[in-house]
């Protein structure tokens, strides 16, 4: 094994506006704006209007002020409201069994407006399934893979292989029509049963009597449950950004294809399974929807067309999901690891478990120009701070110099040619049976608090949104 030390990996920042302290702008307008409304109404009114007026300005600053799970409590009730108003209008619920309409059905939330479609590859000649969000115009395409995994990895190819990741994502800001990129991996409790039909179904006679007993042994030795990996990677493009200007779907699927084969996974130590065909795509949304079907035999899957792809009835409620007989939890990052973590900061959370789970890793490349101008603006947003600061004659803390000093390196980095990526991480559980539902919430949120400092909350009044995120459909928060 290779002697290379173990690399570590950090710098992240949440992007901030200019605000007071560590107030955002929307926070810090309406702090001013609730200032400034007892000062009017005295100038006005006279003294007595402070009476009504302070009580409720100092209200109005305390809840733009106070943060509960990494947001404003403001935000989380104007969300809270706004997703009680579509629960009282039903947007909440689907039924695929009322045909209201010829549109009846449709896919429910934000996948209504999207198609699957079959194009043929070029290169291959086979079929590859493409999403079409025909609302938003946004197609995407995806790869399945098989990631090699770093545990018996030696230590440099591991840090070369991670290197290869970045030079990858940095690589796709010259691409005009890339929105986002996800990354996935579901992991599925499965019996030890597959294994064992596995191995006896390629056993021969002819093989010598030492190896099959040697074979039987392993079989019998071996746990008892395993586990499945799946995991792909999905490009979202939005082709009308094309110099070429697609004229129709079928271009721009020609076009969300090029983008794909900009991808080379093999030098990040992922192996190209193929791409994925309509079928794949059918399979994994449906499978995601009805984990009963996931382990369906080919001949199942021949007569069901898109619209059967998601469930039969759903409902999301503020911090589950419930779609036909399988209910999941999602969560969203919240907040990323403040000091360097290694390139196993994940491995907690795609460890198999009892439960059924599937992470995903979303990016979007910024352009170029875009980069340079969001850079520079968080180091004027740092500077305007930092003056507020000298102004108020208030002693700057630690996370503030370490914050700014992070955005003056990322604006250097970038100056020098590298890239500026958003990102996120989306995680979902899925049980079968409500009782295993605690359980399993408990199982992921333990493997989450070992992820290396990487702090996720529930996607409050978000979950069947975050559960389509990690599905190779091109619903992405990023995109």
């Amino acid at each position: 094994m290779s002697s290379a030390p173990v690399r570590m990996y950090g710098g992240w920042r949440r992007s901030k506006g200019l605000g007071i302290g560590g107030l955002g702008t929307g926070q810090t307008l309406i702090v001013i704006g609730a200032t400034l409304v007892p000062v009017l109404f005295v100038n006005t009114q006279g003294l007595g209007s402070l009476l009504v007026t302070l009580p409720l300005a100092l209200t109005v600053i305390a809840v733009a002020v106070w943060q509960r799970h990494g947001m404003p409590v403001l935000d989380l009730a104007v969300g809270r409201i706004r997703w009680e108003w579509g629960r009282w209008r039903s947007e909440t619920t689907y039924r695929a069994l009322v045909l209201r309409h010829p549109r009846g059905l449709d896919l429910p939330g934000v996948l209504a407006p999207t198609v699957l479609l079959r194009v043929m590859d070029p290169i291959s000649g086979g079929p590859v399934g493409v999403v079409w969000n025909r609302r938003t115009g946004q197609m995407a395409a995806t790869m399945l893979v098989a990631p090699a995994g770093t545990l018996l990895a030696d230590r440099a190819q591991v840090n070369s292989q991670v290197a290869s990741w970045g030079d990858l994502l940095a690589s796709l800001a010259n691409e005009d029509v890339l929105d986002a990129i996800t990354a996935t991996i579901e992991v599925t409790p499965s019996s030890g049963a597959a294994l064992s039909d596995h191995v006896r179904g390629r056993m021969t006679r002819q093989a010598p009597p030492l190896a099959q007993v040697t074979m039987q042994e392993l079989v019998g030795t071996a746990p008892a449950a395993a586990a499945q990996m799946t995991a792909w990677v999905t490009v979202v493009t939005s082709p009308d950004r094309s110099p070429e200007r697609p004229a129709g779907p079928v271009e721009a699927a020609a076009e969300t294809l090029r983008c794909l084969d900009a991808l080379d996974l093999s030098p990040a130590g992922a192996d190209l399974l193929r791409r994925a065909t309509d079928l794949d795509v059918l399979r994994l949304v449906r499978g995601a929807y009805r984990p009963q079907d996931r382990d369906a035999p080919a001949e199942h899957w021949q007569d069901i067309g898109w619209d059967q792809a998601g469930p039969v009835a759903a409902q999301e409620e503020w911090v589950r999901y419930q779609h036909d007989e399988a209910f999941s939890v999602s969560w969203v990052l919240r907040e990323a690891p403040r000091r360097p973590v290694s390139d196993a900061v994940l491995l907690s959370l795609l460890a198999p478990g009892r439960f059924t789970r599937r992470v995903t890793l979303g990016y979007r490349v910024l352009s170029t120009e875009e980069a340079a101008a969001v850079v520079e603006r968080q180091l004027v947003a740092a500077d305007a701070r930092e003056a507020y600061r000298v102004r108020t004659q208030r002693t700057s803390t630690r996370r503030e110099r370490a914050d700014a000093s992070a955005a003056e390196r990322a604006a250097d980095e970038e100056a020098y040619g590298a890239g500026v990526t958003q990102w996120t991480v989306t995680v979902t559980t899925t049980v079968t049976d409500e009782a295993d539902l605690p359980a399993a919430m408990r199982e992921l949120e333990q493997a989450a608090k070992r992820a290396g400092g990487l702090r996720f909350r529930y996607a409050y009044g978000g979950q069947a949104a975050a559960f389509v995120a990690g599905l190779p459909v091109g619903i992405h928060p990023l995109a």
